[in-house]
């Protein structure tokens, strides 16, 4: 297991289209940022220099690249040919470090590269780090054990199934609460729940949950 104790949290600002910079009002704490490739030119677009740039740089600009050279910034780079996303390797090089990442997604680029957030966020990269996101105006946590929810713009929350059955599921403090429950993969008995309550707790004893409170902005 990675010794990741005495650093808390690594914010990684992901490529594709710039984010909104409404994120800014929702960000933990963090001790480093990792930018994925033109990660880097989002994350100066909302003032936040990174401490790394990890990635080909198959889409960094060309002006972004110097600047990062001329800042002395450090490049983590690997080649196109790979059988893991940028953001995936970003996540492993963040798990040797640090106990947890928040990352930073637009939402508004290819839908696949969407589906390639939430699969590396959910990959077993991540088993040892918390891994959470925000995508476009919403949150998202992976959930392998507990989680406890705090209501955000909205009450909305929608709870999924991700890589297989989650056996063991419980909610409560929502409108429909779970007890000891599965929820079987592609089921979206979870979508479209609700906080009722100052706080939610969500638990699985096997599997995996991602866990999308939308709305934020």
């Amino acid at each position: 297991m990675s010794d990741n104790t005495g650093k808390r949290n690594a914010l990684i600002i992901n490529g594709g289209p710039s984010p909104d910079k409404r994120v800014l009002d929702y960000l933990p704490e963090f001790d480093a940022v990792l930018a994925v490739d033109s990660g880097f030119d989002n994350a100066m677009s909302l003032g936040i220099t990174p401490d790394v740039v990890i990635g080909d740089l198959d889409s960094i600009s060309a002006r972004g690249l110097e600047s990062a050279e001329k800042q002395s910034i450090e490049l983590i780079t690997f080649p196109e040919d790979k059988d893991k996303s940028d953001l995936e390797l970003a996540i492993s090089y963040a798990s040797k470090s640090f106990a947890s990442v928040t990352i930073v997604d637009s939402g508004g680029g290819r839908v696949d590269h969407l589906w390639g957030v939430f699969s590396a966020m959910a990959s077993d990269i991540a088993l040892n780090i918390s891994c959470e996101a925000f995508v476009g105006s919403s949150f998202v946590k992976v959930v392998r054990d507990n989680h406890i929810v705090k209501p955000l713009a909205s009450e909305l929350v929608s709870i999924f199934p991700f890589g297989g059955l989650a056996e063991g599921v419980s909610l409560s403090g929502f409108r429909w609460n779970l007890n000891h429950e599965t929820l079987n993969t592609g089921s979206t008995r979870g979508l479209s729940n609700e906080i009722v309550e100052s706080l939610g707790d969500i638990s699985v004893q096997n599997g995996v949950l991602l866990v999308i409170q939308s709305g934020l902005y």
